[in-house]
């Protein structure tokens, strides 16, 4: 039976750690976050409110789960949200260890099988599971999708890093120098600069950023931000190591060949990018990480069933974008689910 303690998300949010076999780097934990609303755990096992479906969420690179307004759109949706902190990342990162270190993103199996059981222990073997990552986690669950299809009623990528877009260690140096090194030196620092552009994104707005547009009241894209805990979403992002590299150029290798799945898949992204080095306020509105156009051309190939949806105004975690964007966000999520997903 899975104990269940309470989250600092709030009252409706608790966790329970799962206890995973040790990697190449020592003993590992990964966490399980729920929502689940007082008045939602008092329901009766035939009240017409249970939940038909549960949503399966894992994180980025230098990330973890806080989408606490997305949680509560799947739960008034009808489904049951769950977020899987990896091991390493966030909650599940030990003292001494690595942020956010594997060497092969199929170490992950485990700790996203076990979420699953975890989930279908609580539901039942046949409750629908809908898998959802966002950028370096929408290439770990894409993989992980191919590999377990039946497993799953469908997936859904926000923003996922399908490809890998040039900068200067993959365009001078390509993916047999960079296995070279993590053959040798695995932990090795792969030298990277963090320009900041979307931390603030994620922070609200600031008054060097000018007068404030007009918004939706309370809105926290611009009042206040997110405000992502500074123990789990580091401020310059976690060191990039050449194992960690390796193991993420090898899953894009993978993605190119075409993975066609048997599985609705949705692709969420902003409508465009624009990645510079240049701060201005466009970077509120757009994907400031990666290129939605290389995202799109592989997404293509990722299933026979595949629906990408392009969000005007999204910034990369389209879910942490302004209110008209995340409400539409939410009502793709939605829409697609009764009419794709295989519940």
């Amino acid at each position: 039976m899975t104990t269940w303690y309470p989250d600092f998300l709030g009252n409706d949010f608790s966790y329970t750690t799962i206890n995973l076999e040790p990697d190449d780097q020592g003993p590992v934990v990964a966490t399980l976050v729920r929502h689940l609303p007082a008045d939602a755990s008092q329901s009766a096992p035939t009240d017409s409110a249970q939940p038909h479906f549960a949503l399966l969420a894992v994180h980025g690179w230098n990330d973890y789960f806080y989408q606490t307004e997305f949680a509560q759109a799947i739960t008034d949706y009808g489904g049951r949200f769950y977020g899987l902190d990896l091991r390493r990342y966030g909650r599940s990162h030990r003292e001494g260890q690595m942020w956010g270190y594997t060497s092969d993103l199929k170490n992950y199996d485990e700790e996203i099988q076990a979420a699953i059981d975890i989930i279908t222990a609580q539901h039942g073997q046949d409750f629908p599971v809908i898998l959802y990552g966002h950028s370096t986690g929408g290439l770990t669950t894409s993989l992980w999708a191919a590999r377990n299809t039946t497993q799953l009623a469908g997936l859904i990528l926000n923003s996922p890093w399908l490809e890998y877009q040039d900068s200067f260690f993959a365009h001078y140096l390509g993916r047999p120098a960079i296995d070279a090194i993590a053959r040798i030196s695995p932990t090795k620092i792969i030298s990277t600069s963090d320009n900041g552009f979307y931390q603030r994104v994620l922070t609200g707005w600031k008054d060097e950023d000018g007068p404030m547009p007009v918004h939706q009241p309370g809105d926290p894209f611009f009042e206040g931000g997110w405000k992502p805990d500074a123990r789990f979403r580091h401020f310059p992002s976690f060191p990039i190591r050449a194992g960690w590299l390796s193991a993420v150029l090898h899953g894009h290798a993978q993605v190119a060949k075409g993975l066609q799945m048997d599985l609705p898949v949705l692709v969420l992204t902003s409508a465009r990018s624009e990645i510079t080095n240049t701060w201005n306020a466009s970077q509120r509105s757009v994907d400031g990480v990666l290129d939605v156009d290389l995202i799109r051309q592989r997404a293509a190939h990722l299933s026979n069933h595949t629906t990408l949806v392009k969000l005007n105004g999204a910034i990369h975690d389209v879910m942490f974008s302004r209110a008209e964007v995340r409400a539409e966000a939410y009502a793709q999520v939605c829409t697609w689910i009764a009419h794709y997903a295989r519940l």
